[in-house]
């Protein structure tokens, strides 16, 4: 006894919307040392401003600007180390 089966019909795989983040890692670390040298710029801006004894310009703004420099530029190093580490990663891998 044969059974015929009629009508089949593949089953189409379900549509998934994934919302990929295309971050640009040349652009995101270009965007990193504009900031760092921009922050770096401010800093040494309000130390000369103090040390010419501008009345506006107190030791914590000093410091403050000072601080937001050096993080903005360790920041950048880091971004720069990760990809480095990441291209020797991906050089490394056995095909």
């Amino acid at each position: 006894m044969s059974t015929a089966i009629t009508n089949i019909q593949p089953i189409a795989p379900v549509p998934t919307e994934q919302k990929v983040d295309k971050t640009d890692l040349g652009a995101e670390f270009g965007k990193a040392l504009k900031d760092a040298r921009g922050l770096e710029d401010k800093a040494s801006e309000a130390a000369q401003k103090f040390a010419a004894g501008d009345p506006s310009m107190g030791i914590h703004e000093v410091v403050i600007a000072a601080e937001k420099a050096n993080i903005a530029v360790r920041y950048a190093t880091t971004l720069k180390n990760k990809a480095v580490e990441a291209y020797r990663e991906l050089m490394n891998t056995q095909v």
